[in-house]
């Protein structure tokens, strides 16, 4: 019987030693057979070494340490170089997979597909959604938006292919990197069933200051403005217009929002409180 192919967990982690647990917990009970767990220690305050040596019985651990924070990207790269996995699967301290996700992810995966991603489940403070994504993520799907979030199951060999994140830019580092391994190798298969748990709730995810994140993503932006159809375009300069406070209304849609994404921003304008 062929051995099945070794799979790298890559944690990043920055001061958050109280919820990096409920990660590291979710990647020892996994169901597939040849797990390995990568920790990057981004310049943390507290050392967190204890808290991972704790897993050595329960998954091989490997533990990096940046002795001051390098940004999300560096880690992130210093995690996929490090790995011994064929195949890499990120995830972030505050969230948790399910106890199966590499399991199905892997029996899905099909080398046809740039990657593998699934749904996820969105846990607020006092309620949780289900995110349910295409069942196939093309690059135009891409283009307009980023329907994958934020994690997938990588062949290593692709991600180094393509350079890793982008350590240049200060938002949209995971959007970026998906267009880019989709613009060489195809279509992003979804397995359509939450099997990571995305948590919302205690706050302060991803990029604190707005400006930050703005100047990122229009960077991003620009990096592939290039490759976008007018209509894609004018739905990425919408979304930055919301970020901007510029949409107020229906009005602020028409001409800017494609047919297919309509819906979900009027959704948006309800939840916010500029419909009725």
């Amino acid at each position: 019987m062929n051995e099945k192919p070794l799979v790298s967990a890559i944690v990043t982690t920055h001061n958050r030693l109280t919820l990096l647990p409920r990660a590291l917990d979710s990647v020892a009970v996994q169901s597939y057979p040849r797990m390995e767990l990568v920790v990057v220690d981004d310049g943390s305050e507290e050392d967190v070494a204890p808290v991972v040596e704790g897993y050595r019985e329960a998954v091989p651990v490997r533990l990096l340490r940046n002795r001051k924070p390098a940004g999300a990207c560096r880690a992130r790269n210093q995690g996929i170089e490090a790995a011994d996995g064929a195949f890499v699967a990120g995830l972030d301290d505050d969230d948790a997979w399910s106890e199966r996700r590499v399991e199905k992810l892997m029996e899905a995966y099909s080398d046809k597909y740039a990657f593998i991603t699934s749904d996820v489940r969105m846990v607020y403070e006092k309620r949780s959604a289900v995110w349910q994504k295409p069942a196939e993520i093309t690059l135009g799907d891409l283009l307009y938006s980023n329907y994958v979030g934020n994690q997938g199951l990588i062949r290593k060999e692709r991600l180094l292919a393509v350079g890793g994140f982008d350590e240049t830019l200060e938002a949209a580092q995971d959007y970026d990197l998906w267009i880019r391994l989709a613009e060489q190798f195809g279509p992003v298969k979804n397995v359509r069933e939450p099997l990571q748990d995305v948590h919302m709730e205690h706050g302060g995810r991803r990029i604190s200051n707005p400006r930050d994140q703005l100047r990122g993503y229009l960077k991003f932006y620009q990096k592939h403005k290039s490759k976008m159809s007018r209509s894609q375009r004018k739905y990425q300069l919408y979304n930055i217009r919301k970020a901007t406070g510029k949409v107020t209304g229906l009005a602020d849609l028409i001409g800017w929002v494609p047919p297919h994404r309509c819906w979900k921003e009027i959704k948006n304008l309800i939840a916010g409180g500029m419909l009725e």
